[in-house]
């Protein structure tokens, strides 16, 4: 029903992922004109002919003015939540924002002060701390322990610690876990919780990356646990249908004052009409899309497995359990950080990104996205053994 196995051409529509001067700019690599772009995290597929349908009709209405949230578009995020995570949500709950990175900037300083403490769990995606610094709060690390099998568990007795501690007020989570894959355990999620409501830490907990999990792995949101009522869960449209262009997050508060505080900080957000018809569609139509974009990402990995342990075994990869990007351990090479990242630019023609670039805990990985179709998959791997086999 859906051809997931297109190779869908991104030059001149000035994407992100393959722009060169961008590239070049942002990550000091080199991009050739065969190189391959696995790096920000967005997917290659063709956005879902559902939505892309709905948006021609949108288009031929030929008006784009203001929008609201309707009923329909608060609707279709309620049912979704409810039928594929069993997450019940109240309408008055949801409050829109442009992107996930934004609504973590604007809870920072609608929520917490200049000077206050904030943990993230690294290696974890880098906007966390990047932002928490700009906003001029201190970003308080609770570093996950890693394993001689690249797995990872959380240090619980240091995030009590640091919960303890007045100055901390945010606590930012991410689950499935960006960049490691892993999707944390309900224990693991609850024990958090708990030592957040014992010491009045908000808790920002990213679920972005909930919908893009692997067959036979189970996914519990915050906010189906106990929790106090400062939870914050973020949703996004964005991730799940890859329409990250558009700019949808919705974050379930269920605390009143919470959402008074943040929208007065915000102001109003206005919601575009591409970003309303998207979400209803992708949400009311689109879930055998999700279903079967899960199920390549299931074959894309489980070549990448059988590859590399026959081919590149030096290289030691774990089957994330939850989104689209696998952390490799490059640590057996002697080529370490942007040197790494140079010799995969240059010799392999793949643009990947830095395990440091998610703190000094990552400095031995590569973050790779896979979130394209198999056979680019296995060109890569190809190159990568060229390379390094």
């Amino acid at each position: 029903m859906y051809d997931l196995k297109a190779i869908i051409d991104r030059n001149n529509t000035g994407a992100a992922k393959t722009d060169k001067e961008f590239i070049k700019k942002l990550l000091d690599l080199n991009y050739y004109d065969d190189t391959i772009s696995m790096w920000v995290a967005d997917m290659d597929f063709a956005c879902a002919p559902e939505i892309i349908e709905a948006l021609h009709k949108r288009v031929d209405r030929q008006i784009f003015g203001y929008t609201t949230q309707t009923e329909e578009y608060k609707k279709s995020i309620i049912d979704w939540y409810n039928r594929r995570h069993n997450m019940k949500i109240e309408e008055d709950w949801l409050v829109f924002s442009n992107g996930t990175v934004s609504a973590i900037r604007n809870c920072l300083r609608a929520l917490t002060n200049e000077g206050d403490g904030v943990i993230i769990q690294s290696p974890v995606y880098y906007p966390f701390k990047r932002e928490i610094l700009e906003t001029n709060r201190v970003a308080v690390d609770n570093i996950l322990i890693r394993d001689e099998n690249n797995h990872y568990t959380i240090d619980f007795k240091d995030f009590e610690e640091k919960c303890k501690d007045p100055n901390t007020k945010m606590f930012i989570y991410c689950n499935p876990h960006n960049p490691i894959g892993q999707i944390w355990p309900k224990e693991d999620t609850q024990r958090l919780l708990d030592i957040c409501a014992e010491n009045n830490v908000i808790v920002f907990s990213d679920e972005i990356h909930c919908d893009l999990i692997r067959e036979g792995e189970s996914f519990t949101s915050a906010l189906n646990l106990k929790h106090q009522d400062t939870l914050i869960v973020a949703t996004a449209v964005n991730k799940t249908f890859n329409v990250a262009g558009f700019h949808i997050t919705n974050l379930v508060i269920e605390n009143s004052e919470i959402r008074k505080k943040l929208n007065d900080y915000t102001g109003s957000i206005s919601i575009s009409p591409y970003a309303l018809e998207t979400t209803i569609t992708a949400y009311n139509k689109g879930e055998e899309w999700v279903n079967a974009v899960n199920k390549v990402l299931d074959e894309n990995l489980d070549y990448m497995d059988k590859f590399i342990k026959e081919k590149l075994p030096r290289i030691k990869f774990v089957k994330p359990q939850g989104t689209y990007l696998v952390w490799l351990d490059f640590s057996d090479y002697p080529e370490k950080g942007q040197e790494l990242l140079e010799k995969i630019a240059d010799e392999a023609h793949l643009i990947l990104e830095s395990g440091s670039m998610f703190g000094d805990a990552g400095k031995d990985f590569i973050r790779m996205n896979i979130a394209c179709p198999l056979s680019v998959v296995k060109d890569a791997l190809e190159r990568l053994y060229k390379v390094f086999g």
